[in-house]
């Protein structure tokens, strides 16, 4: 009972609040680290308060942009080197393994939409240039 209200706390954190990360998550389904990662229920409350605290950094920066593109892009990562830290403390070797590669395969999935949102919009341009719509 305790595995299924943790694992519904972290989906629901999980679950984004702002057009710009329902827009990066199109299309990607939330991650349950309780069962992918079978933690245990110790080590469930600790994964939801290190991604609660990660989350609000991210907002907290989201909506205070300070017009420096790059500078808040590195201290986003810098925020999310702090957060695999805190993880990797709390997860086994395997565990944070299946963490780490979990992470990379969305990455790599969010890039392949990106690209694909961005390769769509600079088609749209090259038509608009030439008058096809």
């Amino acid at each position: 009972m305790k595995l299924r209200i943790l694992s519904l706390i972290l989906l629901l954190f999980c679950v984004s609040a702002t057009p710009a990360q329902r827009m990066m998550r199109q299309g990607a389904e939330p991650i349950d680290w309780v069962k992918k990662l079978d933690l245990t229920d110790e080590q469930a409350k600790q994964m939801v308060e290190i991604q609660e605290n990660f989350r609000s950094e991210m907002m907290s920066m989201m909506d205070n942009p300070s017009g420096d593109r790059m500078g808040m892009r590195y201290a986003m990562q810098d925020i999310q080197k702090q957060r695999d830290k805190k993880i990797k403390k709390i997860l086994n070797k395997q565990q944070y393994k299946k963490y780490d590669k979990e992470l990379k395969a969305q990455q790599k999935e969010r890039r392949r939409r990106m690209e694909e949102r961005g390769m769509g919009e600079q088609r749209r341009r090259q038509g608009q240039r030439k008058g096809i719509n």
